[in-house]
């Protein structure tokens, strides 16, 4: 398979024996374009509720070291570890829920598929398929979050311990 061209229109060949097919693809008009907004609206309530829970954890990570910076400088040093239990579990478990919900979202997809006639094409799969990349992205994007908050804390507090203790 190569692509080949390019601008407006692709033309895709595909090689069968020697004799190569060739088929221009064109992109969609903007309005017509799958975005991330429409993914997350098609989605079912209880995967939105993953998808929004995921993303308000990763500004909670941000919120929770913030905090933690501060009681690190602050009056109560001895405080500044209070969150890093918070950043360890997202940490660990956001990776986990997005590839829990993009299972769910694939396990109903492949059941849907198997109950309908004639079988969709790609184009009608694709929303789909974006939904699940889309939770386990917000998933991973969760954890990356935890880990460089959790990180960067937890080198703070050693940093004010070590001056506490000199």
């Amino acid at each position: 398979m190569r692509i080949l061209g390019g601008g407006a229109g692709v033309a895709l060949a595909l090689g069968a024996g020697g004799a190569a097919a060739q088929e221009t693809l064109t992109w969609r008009a903007p309005a017509e374009r799958l975005t991330i907004g429409q993914v997350f609206a098609d989605a079912s309530l209880a995967n939105q509720a993953v998808m929004a829970g995921l993303v308000a954890a990763a500004i909670a990570a941000l919120v929770v070291w913030g905090a933690g910076l501060a009681r690190a400088v602050g009056p109560e040093p001895s405080r500044a570890g209070a969150g890093l239990g918070f950043l360890k579990g997202l940490w660990l478990a956001g990776p986990l829920l997005g590839l829990l919900a993009a299972s769910y979202t694939l396990l109903c997809m492949f059941i849907a598929l198997a109950n309908v006639q004639p079988t969709p094409s790609v184009a009608v799969l694709a929303p789909g398929f974006a939904e699940a990349a889309l939770q386990v992205l917000l998933g991973l994007l969760a954890a990356s979050v935890a880990v460089i908050c959790h990180r960067h804390l937890e080198i703070r507090i050693r940093q004010v311990a070590a001056r506490a203790a000199a």
